[in-house]
């Protein structure tokens, strides 16, 4: 892999691709997506965003354009805190006659003291925005909440009214809460009512967003909770909803977790330009050093692929954006030998097996485990695990890119995503027990 070098902090950093068809930045770092909306013939997505290092530092919100959710341009600041504010967070977009309004979580952090509320960015061309940085949530007329835990709020339009979901924790049952708030205008928010406090929600919910699917709606959030140990954990879950927001009803028909592993975090929920419900998230973990930082990356921070979402006997699907097949410029069965780690690969498998996948330096750096009812994936020491009934056998949609791998099972009942540094362009497949695998089909990528 031919690599640049840039400096940055005395540090020398390679400028390496992290993705083919994934989100990333060209320098610096991302974190939590904020909204993606199709505006002008283009998609506009909105990010946390340090343009200037590759780690978590000055957050601000960043916008590039894509034209189909594949390839990224036009990277930008969209809004930058001010002498005032310390910090420019997670928040949503939408669209209207006038142009995108940006909505988001003000930041603002002293000695002592930390409060967060809510404020609105506006643009024209939906690519420069300008802020006051007024909050639009009328707070008087809020029960009592947690000011230093009010955040990331999801924009949502239904009839006339606009709706604020906005992720809260209830210091006295010490859960996270959604506070739902409406408006007619944009502006001046008030209280409606609230979804928690939830065992779900764990001790505080991030980063909720709705969607509407046939009568039913889909709350999806990230949660942060304690295990047995007392260590901070952290998952992503859904709520599929009977929901009446002009009336303030609501009711939970099914729950159930999003992906089953540590590097998927702040879910955000969108429409295709094919007007489907689709879901994009920060594909990174809190929990180890970042492979971009290990390896001494220029840019860290990646978002999975967009995925559409179905309802499926009261449970949510995910399957990839279809926008990728149109990229396949060959499909062949395997039987050995170096792949582009630029690819999609079909497996079904009937009983135990192991695929190890080795890039050109004979490192493994990827190995998948099937043992019927369980999945694992690892890379290095971090391991991910799926516990699910596969009944008689497993099929399997991995989709690799450069420093990624995103599986689809069971036609995307369920699905797991890792990080994994290739540290190469090629790998190959060592399998054991292949004698268990019923077909391995690879779709090279060109792209």
């Amino acid at each position: 892999m031919e690599e640049k070098v840039s400096e940055i902090n005395s540090v020398k950093l390679k400028d390496e691709a992290l993705a083919s068809y994934h989100f990333y930045a060209p320098k610096g770092w991302i974190n939590d997506p904020n909204g993606i909306i199709y505006f002008n013939d283009s998609y506009r997505i909105f990010f946390q965003y340090n343009p200037y290092e590759n780690y978590w530092n000055d957050i601000s919100i960043g916008v590039a354009k894509s034209k189909d959710l594949l390839k990224f341009d036009s990277f930008k600041v969209a809004l930058a805190p001010n002498k005032e504010v310390d910090g420019i967070f997670s928040g949503s977009v939408i669209s209207n006659e006038e142009g995108i309004h940006l909505i988001f979580t003000k930041h603002i952090e002293k000695p002592n003291y930390r409060k967060e509320s809510i404020s609105a960015g506006f643009s024209y061309d939906g690519y420069n925005f300008t802020t006051d940085f007024k909050e639009i949530v009328k707070e008087h007329t809020l029960p009592l909440y947690d000011t230093e835990n009010f955040r990331d709020p999801y924009i949502y339009k239904e009839k006339d009214t606009y709706y604020l979901f906005i992720a809260s924790k209830d210091k006295e049952e010490n859960l996270g809460k959604v506070i739902v708030l409406k408006s007619k205008t944009l502006d001046n928010f008030v209280y409606a009512f609230e979804i928690g406090p939830l065992e779900v929600f764990g001790e505080m919910v991030e980063c909720p967003a709705i969607g509407k699917l046939g009568e039913n709606y889909i709350l999806v959030y990230s949660k942060i909770a304690k295990d047995n140990d007392g260590n901070v954990t952290h998952t992503t879950g859904y709520l599929v909803l009977d929901m009446d927001l002009e009336n303030n009803y609501f009711a939970i028909l099914t729950c159930g977790e999003l992906d089953r592993s540590r590097d998927f975090y702040a879910p955000q929920l969108f429409k295709t330009k094919e007007s489907e419900l689709a879901l994009i998230s920060w594909f990174e973990s809190w929990d180890y050093k970042p492979i971009e930082q290990a390896n001494d990356l220029r840019s860290c921070g990646i978002f999975t692929y967009p995925r559409l979402l179905a309802i499926e006997n009261g449970f949510v699907v995910q399957k990839p954006y279809k926008e990728i097949q149109k990229h396949v410029k060959k499909q062949f069965k395997y039987f050995g030998g170096f792949i582009s780690t630029t690819c999609l690969l079909k497996i079904v498998a009937f009983d135990e097996c192991k695929i190890e996948f080795v890039n050109e330096k004979e490192e493994i750096v990827l190995e998948l485990l099937y043992y019927k009812d369980k999945l694992h994936l690892r890379s290095g020491d971090l391991i991910d695990s799926s516990i699910f009934e596969y009944n008689e056998e497993v099929a399997l949609l991995v989709l690799l890119d450069k420093t990624s791998c995103e599986i689809f099972i069971n036609h995307g009942k369920e699905t797991m995503s890792k990080r994994v540094y290739f540290n190469g362009d090629k790998v190959k497949l060592n399998i054991t027990k292949k004698e268990n695998i019923d077909s391995l089909v690879v779709a090279e990528l060109d792209i």
